[in-house]
């Protein structure tokens, strides 16, 4: 039996940086984003900073807070590297957190 509403399991959750063909750099989260995810996003990206152009969180179902901390890590990298990141889409569930936590206006919208 799951958890998950409707009996259906949870989508499994992505957080991986891509470089877009001719185009920006990009911060993907997708799916069910928790803190297991974060922690592998973690071991894979190591120390580095994570310097974007774009994030894109349009399908996430699920995001923690440790997930919300990459995403203002991402920002302020990025900006300390002269790029103004801004974020390209966020799902319901982004957007709720977002404005519940306050930190709306640290993500500047595209468009």
């Amino acid at each position: 039996m799951s958890d998950h509403a409707g009996g259906v399991p949870p989508v499994p959750g992505s957080l991986v940086v891509e470089q877009e063909p001719a185009g920006p750099r990009v911060l993907w989260l997708r799916g069910d984003v928790d803190s297991a995810t974060v922690a592998r996003f973690q071991v894979e990206q190591g120390r580095a900073p994570v310097v974007v152009d774009v994030i894109d969180a349009g399908e996430v179902s699920f995001i923690c807070s440790a997930a919300i901390a990459v995403m203002i890590l991402a920002v302020e990298a990025s900006a300390g590297a002269g790029r103004r990141p801004v974020l390209r889409a966020a799902s319901r569930p982004v957007d709720r957190v977002l404005m519940l936590s306050g930190m709306s206006d640290v993500f500047p919208r595209q468009g």
